[in-house]
């Protein structure tokens, strides 16, 4: 299991998403978390230069993993910062392991289950396509990630995001497993439970798990609070580390 700890101060989990590695945090939010903060990022089982074994894989399994790495690491009752899949794997981490999470915060993700709220054509976006090189298939996928106008006005963060992935691809197999997980994923009747300060972000633009996702998220995780980045997509780290930042930091400088 590859990680990299960065920083010193309180430390602070992070959970990248769907077939993402720690390269998919971008090169602007974690310098800057890791200045007041010390960060552990790492790839999931599937991903990066993590192992990639044969599926099938489970949120929770991939939660297990992050359990492990934490008590390899000595990390106890820490912050949680899931994105994307990522948070799905936050939900079921501070579900199954309450006492090692402080503060629960989750990007662009869903409930699953019943909360779920997905439109169909635009997972497909997440499918695999062997009719591409995987340099086409990232652009062809680009406006899933973020919106247009974004792509028109920054070609070189959306270029240099794509040169990331493309740096320790995953194989098919694990790709898929980690798919067909993803779409596996429900925790909507299990998160009521929960009980660390929470937050939900999420970017108004977001069209592969669009905001109402967040507003359910926020409805059923008990005093979660919701805050909605402007004219950001799902990618919102990379396109809007800044504003990501402020909230970030404003929620975990709380005391509890």
């Amino acid at each position: 299991m590859y990680y990299e700890v960065h920083g010193q101060g309180e430390p602070l989990l992070l959970i990248m998403g769907f077939g993402g590695s720690v390269l998919d945090w971008g090169w602007v939010l974690p310098p800057k978390l890791a200045e007041r903060y010390q960060i552990t990022m790492f790839d999931n089982r599937g991903a990066g230069r993590s192992d990639q074994p044969p599926g099938p894989y489970s949120i929770k399994q991939m939660a297990d993993d992050a359990a492990n790495l934490m008590d390899a690491l000595g990390l106890v009752n820490v912050s949680v910062f899931g994105a994307s899949m990522g948070g799905m794997i936050a939900q079921e981490l501070a579900l199954n392991y309450p006492g090692k999470v402080k503060r629960l915060i989750l990007g662009c993700t869903s409930s699953g289950g019943s909360g779920r709220v997905m439109d169909p054509e635009i997972q497909a976006y997440l499918e695999p396509r062997t009719d591409m090189t995987l340099y086409q298939m990232l652009w062809w996928s680009a406006p899933v990630g973020f919106p247009q106008e974004f792509i028109d006005a920054h070609r070189d963060i959306v270029e240099r995001k794509i040169q990331s992935d493309l740096i320790y691809p995953s194989r098919l197999p694990a790709y898929k497993a980690q798919l067909a997980a993803f779409k596996a994923h429900d925790a909507y009747s299990r998160l009521p439970s929960l009980r660390m300060p929470s937050l939900i972000l999420v970017g108004d633009r977001d069209i592969l798990i669009p905001p109402e996702n967040s507003r359910i998220l926020a409805r059923i995780i008990p005093g979660a609070r919701l805050q909605i980045i402007k004219v950001a997509g799902h990618i919102f780290w990379i396109s809007h580390p800044e504003e990501t930042f402020f909230m970030l930091n404003g929620f975990l400088d709380k005391d509890i």
